[in-house]
């Protein structure tokens, strides 16, 4: 019988099928290097997110943005027709009876015409000269400061009181000023004035703040 001869083709074909895996295993090592090499995204995003929570968290951020927020509710108060419809008369007309009993102390005879006082010199008491603007700056800094509100209040009810008193004390001023120096009148009321109400809204409003200090850390000693 003749004896078959060993197939030797087959021996050699399971030879390409062992080359075949090793670029296989080199592939899958690459792409494990290649996504070992791509930096996460996590950790970048965390933190801006810290960032941005610490920025918002931030007492002095947030006092600006309450402070803001409240300005911006007390402008569009201020210029919407309620207010021009009816208040502005009643403060105007209050302050120009009031402002011209207290030029009469000093010897003037005025009388009144709603927001008019007249006598030797007419002066019109309109928007700006009511002290609402001043009023309103103090109370939007009171109210955004991170404190509690039972010292708010008397902080408020002072601030308003002693800024109208001012007013008053504005009013008589530039009246005596339109009788003795007509041509300094602009001026004491539109620059002088208007600058010196602004600064002492501000520094009344630090004041406060300080009080409020005083207060906190004499409640903090107690409780120790």
């Amino acid at each position: 019988m003749a004896k078959k001869k060993p197939n030797k083709q087959g021996k050699q074909r399971k030879q390409p099928s062992d080359a075949k895996k090793q670029p296989q295993k080199q592939s899958a090592g690459a792409s494990q290097q290649k996504a070992a090499a791509i930096p996460k995204g996590t950790s970048g995003g965390a933190s801006i997110g810290n960032r941005v929570r610490d920025f918002i968290n931030n007492p002095f951020v947030r006092f600006f943005g309450i402070f803001l927020i409240l300005m911006i509710l007390f402008y569009y108060v201020f210029y919407i027709n309620i207010y021009e419809d009816n208040l502005e008369n009643v403060f105007t007309s209050t302050n120009a009876v009031i402002g011209s009993a207290l030029i009469n102390l000093f010897g003037y005879g005025t009388l009144t015409d709603g927001a008019l006082i007249q006598g030797d010199f007419v002066m019109n008491v309109k928007r700006g000269c009511d002290a609402i603007e001043p009023i309103g700056l103090a109370s939007c800094i009171i109210l955004a400061y991170p404190t509690v509100f039972k010292r708010k209040l008397p902080g408020l009810l002072i601030g308003i009181g002693v800024l109208l008193i001012i007013n008053l004390i504005r009013i008589v001023t530039l009246y005596m000023t339109g009788i003795h120096a007509p041509k300094m009148f602009e001026v004491m009321h539109l620059e002088v004035w208007q600058f010196i109400f602004i600064v002492l809204a501000v520094l009344y409003s630090i004041l406060w703040i300080r009080w409020d200090g005083k207060k906190l850390a004499e409640e903090r000693n107690r409780q120790t």
